[in-house]
Order: structure tokens, then sequence, then C-alpha cells
């Protein structure tokens, strides 16, 4: 059954894997870069300077952040699970699961959708639109770049979800 499981992921990332272009390659990267610590610090900042941001947006997303990172890299250390072998464009030196970037992205960007949703409801739709399309492509980009499968990215965004929905729940209540 196990093993049937990873066949199937093994099936679909070689699928992702022949979309590869050189253009395709370059906007991969970006949402890559998006994902890191220093793309989510640049966001973060950015986040700061809309009025409303910093208290409804800021603040959880950053609690949520810390929260999911430690837990995801205790995570990484317990499982262990090793990353895809193959054709990579870029290399990681630790473990698949869960990934960093789709547990980060789902804490930031959640958090972007959920203040958003309260400060500004009239462009609420086009924030979670927004919002849910780049952690996506963060996601994806992981799997297109090798060095994910997509359970890696599923399992991150969840997680990050969860931790992110808990962490508002708790604020709500302070």
């Amino acid at each position: 059954m196990f093993c049937q499981k990873i066949a199937k992921e093994n099936k679909m990332r070689k699928k992702v894997v022949s979309l590869r272009r050189p253009a395709i390659n370059k906007v991969m990267f970006f949402f890559t870069q998006l994902g890191r610590f220093s793309g989510v610090v640049v966001v973060m900042i950015a986040l700061a300077l809309i009025p409303g941001f910093w208290w409804k947006v800021v603040r959880p997303a950053g609690i949520a952040l810390t929260i999911s990172w430690w837990l995801a890299f205790a995570m990484k250390r317990g499982m262990k699970r090793p990353r895809p072998e193959g054709k990579r464009l870029t290399e990681e030196t630790d473990h698949s699961f869960p990934s960093f970037h789709a547990t980060c992205s789902a804490a930031l960007y959640l958090s972007l959708a959920l203040g958003s949703w309260a400060l500004y409801p009239q462009l609420a739709f086009l924030l979670v639109a927004a919002a849910v399309t780049i952690a996506g492509l963060i996601g994806f980009s992981r799997i297109y770049l090798g060095v994910h499968f997509l359970t890696d990215v599923l399992g991150g965004w969840l997680f990050g979800s969860g931790v992110t929905l808990l962490v508002w729940a708790v604020l709500a209540h302070v």
C-alpha cells in the first residue's frame, strides 16, 4: 500500500517535472524565493506598512509562523523523510516532510486572508484570491523544482493552516 502511494507520487512528480521550461523555471524560482525566510520577512515588512495590518495581520502571522516553523522543524527531524530523487533544479539539505515553504506560506497568507477580511471587507475577495494564489504557487514551485513530493506540500499547507487557525482563535479571546 505504502509503495503504491510512493509510486503514484513519483508519477505525478514526473508529470510536473515534464512541464519545465526556461521561462517557467524563472517564475518557479521567484515563488520559491518568496517562500524562503528572506521572502517572508520582506512580505511581513510590506504588510506592516499597510494601515491596520500590524495588529490584525502581522502580529498573528508572526506568532503562527514562529510556532509552525519550530513544530515543522521538529517533525522533519523526527520523520526524516528523504527528498525525491532525480532531476532537481535546486538542492536542499534538510528532510522533506513537511515542506517549510508550504507550512510558512499557509501561515502567512492565511493570516493575510483572515486579517484583510476583517479590515478591508470591500477588498477581501481580491486579497484572499491573491493570498491563495501566492501560497499555491509557492507550494507548487517546490514540486516543480524537484525538492518535494505532493504530500510534503499538502502536509505543510494543512499544518501551517491548522496552527494559524488555532493562533487566530486564541488571539480572538485575548
